[in-house]
């Protein structure tokens, strides 16, 4: 009899947030159980408190001590608070440098044979490095966040002004000119920490063993193909799209939308920190009301704000749309039959859902890479249309501008038979990806023959 084979044991080190822990976890169950595995990789996944308790709140964590993914939860220690740093991502990449060496240590603990982190965890890479432990990133935005991030050092050389002072487009390898208008979030402030760190982790990036993209070749492939052509980039594995689906008692939005007719309802949602002031949802409810059509509003007020202002909206909508102010299932949301749009904030999680179930969309960018994505898939993609703003005045948006956009989404025209048509398309790459001997699926095998190897499995 063949003797068994003992298992890989990897560490996973996700970050705190919707759009990072749940694709993480899901990527670690994507591994473990790929037929390539053959039952021989383990996951131990390392979680701050903070971590822990956003998973257990997800139902994230697996509920089986016989499942290959574990828990190792590191222990509480003196963190800056949110409101002390420069934002998540500077708070997220302060978290990871001061949990350096308890990070270490679970990784000697869990005799861990890899280390696959979270992007803005680039500072730990010294300590697997010290313990002789590969580390791999695993990316829960797109490739073209990447190669932003990858040429991010020459633009800090070349374009010395703020990039919304520059006069002129700015150009990515792999990507169309893009306007400064268009640039992340966090790179439109050089003095903030967040853009420094951005730098660091640029550098920080090209010395890890290879890196995992939440994407798929189909939806970018010219910018994958020009990454991979810069020698001194790690190899780059597509392997999404990721997504992770909820499961658990059927929401009250569903019943609501069981009963409206097919196509028929516009989804509004904006991602778990996207949040709007009174006076622009009430300038947001102008339009949705004048476009005339169903709705299902996901809205959550900033500062604790009150909605009082759309306290007549409520009424005279009422029967034809829902404003919600909690937690939605979006996946399931945008897989029912009465949904035949969705205006979003563009979150990188939230495109793929929506391309997955093949729902057109309008992106209304707030935060962090959104104005990237947008621009991404109104220019370059031809998939959804953007929400023009004054990024100035915090993004403002008019009520004729939301109206305009719930038209164009929901009404047959040309230019959206043409998007319709693209997202149809791919929604079946995205699925055609991650089935047996699809691009993805191939390149998540050949991360798992690479981590086997790593201990000298084969």
């Amino acid at each position: 009899m063949e003797e068994q084979k003992k298992k890989i044991s990897l560490a996973f080190l996700p970050a705190l947030g919707a759009g990072h822990t749940p694709s993480t976890i899901e990527f670690a169950n994507r591994l473990v159980l790929h037929p390539s595995a053959a039952g021989r990789l383990s996951v131990t996944i390392l979680l701050m408190p903070s971590t822990a308790a956003f998973a257990s709140s997800l139902a994230l964590l697996p509920s089986s001590s016989s499942s290959s993914i574990s828990i190792y939860y590191l222990p509480s220690i003196d963190l800056p608070s949110l409101q002390s740093t420069h934002g998540m991502s500077d708070h997220a990449a302060r978290c990871f440098q001061l949990y350096t060496p308890h990070i270490k240590s679970a990784l000697a603990a869990t005799s861990a044979s890899a280390l696959i982190i979270d992007f803005f965890a680039t500072a730990v890479i010294d300590a697997a490095n010290e313990l002789h432990i590969p580390t791999y990133v695993y990316i829960p935005f797109n490739a073209s966040m990447l190669a932003l991030i990858f040429h991010l050092p020459t633009l800090h050389n070349e374009i010395p002004v703020e990039f919304d002072q520059f006069q002129g487009q700015i150009h990515i390898p792999g990507l169309p000119p893009i306007p400064p208008s268009s640039m992340p979030s966090a790179l439109m402030d050089k003095k903030n920490r967040k853009y420094t760190w951005s730098i660091y982790h640029a550098q920080r990036l090209k010395q890890v063993r290879g890196i995992l993209v939440n994407t798929f070749h189909a939806l970018e492939k010219g910018v994958i193909s020009a990454i991979e052509s810069d020698k001194s980039v790690p190899p780059v594995h597509p392997v999404g799209p990721i997504l992770h689906f909820a499961a658990g008692v059927r929401h009250e939005c569903l019943h609501w939308l069981d009963e409206q007719p097919e196509a028929s309802v516009v989804f509004l949602c904006f991602g778990s920190m996207g949040m709007m002031t009174a006076k622009q949802a009430a300038e947001a409810a102008a339009g949705i009301e004048r476009s005339g059509y169903r709705f299902l509003w996901i809205l959550r007020l900033t500062g604790g704000e009150k909605d009082e202002l759309l306290l007549g909206f409520r009424e005279r909508t009422k029967g034809k749309g829902i404003v919600w102010e909690g937690w939605v299932p979006q996946t399931e949301i945008l897989g029912h039959v009465a949904v035949g749009g969705f205006v979003t904030h563009g979150g990188w999680n939230s495109i793929l859902e929506s391309l997955w179930y093949g729902v057109p969309m309008v992106t209304w960018p707030m935060y962090a890479e959104q104005h990237l994505n947008a621009f991404k898939m109104a220019t370059e993609m031809g998939l959804a249309a953007e929400m023009a703003m004054d990024r100035r005045r915090g993004g403002w948006v008019t009520a004729e501008e939301v109206e305009n956009k719930v038209r164009w989404l929901m009404e047959d025209n040309e230019e959206g038979r043409k998007v319709r048509e693209r997202v149809k398309e791919m929604k079946a790459a995205s699925r055609e990806a991650v089935e047996k001997g699809g691009l993805s699926w191939n390149e998540l095998d050949k991360v798992v023959t690479e981590l086997l190897n790593e201990s000298g499995e084969t």
